[in-house]
């Protein structure tokens, strides 16, 4: 039996020809899916019946190239380009003229650059010089852009343990708009960060961020995915792409320099206050962060060039548990209960709903640690199980008497019936 070992861009394509030939997609969607013609799917489609896996398999795979450089030219070109060669201190381009007119030897100009790199005898080229970047202008409004960013940073210096401090800055007025320590970069920091500038001020327009994974998936997408045009979306990602905030993903630190200048101020200003008031705890650090943002806003806040702000108010009926949640999914069992985090919850009785049995429903949990189940967009009422507390058992006594068993009244007119007892 032949083993055939596929790579994962074979194994999609396998996936996708085996839907095809199962019916599950037509030849438009599949060519789309490959990249090829209609026609070039349809011989995929009759050779994939008559080989199977092997039609993916590329026919060269396995066999030497026909344009490979013989191993005896290379040892010769390494002797002549080599320390104490005759062509050592030549450049690639003069070193091919020569080789062909003097040695007879023809190769190409990567090739042989490629053959010298991979032996040492020439060293890679240095990267170039730092790209020419323009400042970029502020916002003219609040609300339309705001800066978000996680610093890792001993705050509290040795008195007490490192953080990360998870905050906001409006890109039009350079205005603090949240601070919070929290243990590590994490969603739960990020969810308070988005709920209490919600609340605070509104909706913003859009948001610039890092490309960490807690606020952008680097998952790529699935066929189903694919197929139904979406893409690996994070919670907090989630959660921006519901409120309608625009993710805008930053490909280097300098792009949000006005955050990352303003890290810099903090671990200088922030540090050296946090001292002084000798805070030693994360949550005495947090409680000292309001007043700090209202003086550093006073001082430092410029007014933004529009003073009519871009900020989208909440509608006063929005559902906050709904949007501001970590999701996680469910299947509901026969008996109404789900399964979370350990412990088993029940779905009370819903007027709108007979029965939820084998459906999905979502799990929400907000920052507080509260959850709230529901079915789309209805909440679902619902009472978690607690297991009755074991007693510890008790070490038997020797001098204590027997103690006889507990008979109930059915149990005892059941032996007063077998033995005939009255």
């Amino acid at each position: 039996m032949r083993t055939i070992t596929l790579n994962p861009k074979q194994q999609r394509e396998v996936e996708i020809l085996t839907r095809l030939a199962a019916g599950a997609v037509d030849s438009v969607t599949a060519a789309a899916l490959l990249g090829v013609g209609a026609r070039q799917v349809r011989r995929q489609l009759a050779r994939f019946r008559q080989e199977g896996f092997a039609v993916v398999i590329h026919g060269n795979r396995g066999r030497s190239p026909a344009n490979r450089t013989a191993a005896g030219v290379c040892e010769r070109i390494l002797a002549l380009a080599g320390p104490g060669g005759r062509y050592h201190d030549l450049n690639i381009c003069h070193l091919q003229e020569l080789l062909e007119e003097e040695e007879r030897v023809v190769i190409g100009r990567s090739t042989l650059d490629r053959l010298l790199k991979q032996a040492g005898v020439r060293q890679k080229a240095k990267r170039a010089g730092p790209v020419h970047r323009r400042r970029r202008l502020r916002r003219a409004a609040e609300g339309m852009l705001l800066q978000i960013d996680g610093s890792p940073f001993a705050w509290l210096e040795e008195r007490g343990p490192e953080a990360d401090l998870i905050g906001a800055i409006d890109d039009a007025s350079g205005r603090i708009l949240f601070l919070l320590f929290r243990p590590s970069e994490d969603q739960v920091g990020y969810l308070l960060l988005l709920r209490s500038i919600a609340l605070s001020h509104g909706l913003p327009m859009s948001l610039y961020h890092d490309r960490h994974t807690i606020l952008r998936s680097p998952k790529q997408p699935t066929l189903e995915e694919q197929l139904a045009g979406q893409s690996p979306m994070s919670q907090i990602q989630r959660v921006m792409a519901e409120l309608g905030i625009e993710s805008i993903p930053a490909y280097s630190p300098q792009a949000k320099g006005r955050l990352e200048r303003l890290w810099g101020t903090l671990q200088d200003r922030l540090t050296k206050e946090l001292r002084l008031a000798d805070i030693t705890t994360l949550e005495a650090a947090n409680a000292f962060l309001p007043g700090f943002i209202a003086r550093y806003n006073a001082r430092f806040a410029k007014a933004p060039q529009d003073p009519q702000s871009a900020w989208v108010p909440l509608p006063a009926d929005l559902d906050l548990p709904y949007y501001f949640a970590i999701r996680t999914t469910r299947k509901v069992r026969a008996d109404h209960c789900i399964s979370f985090a350990g412990r088993c919850y029940q779905l009370l009785p819903d007027p709108h709903t007979s029965s939820l049995v084998n459906q999905w429903i979502t799990v929400h949990r907000v920052p507080e640690g509260d959850l709230y189940l529901y079915h789309g967009k209805r909440r679902i009422a619902c009472q978690a199980f607690v297991a009755p507390p074991v007693a510890p058992p008790q070490p038997a006594s020797a001098a204590s008497p027997p103690v006889a068993p507990v008979v109930h009244q059915s149990t005892a007119r059941q032996r007063a019936w077998l033995f005939g007892q009255t």
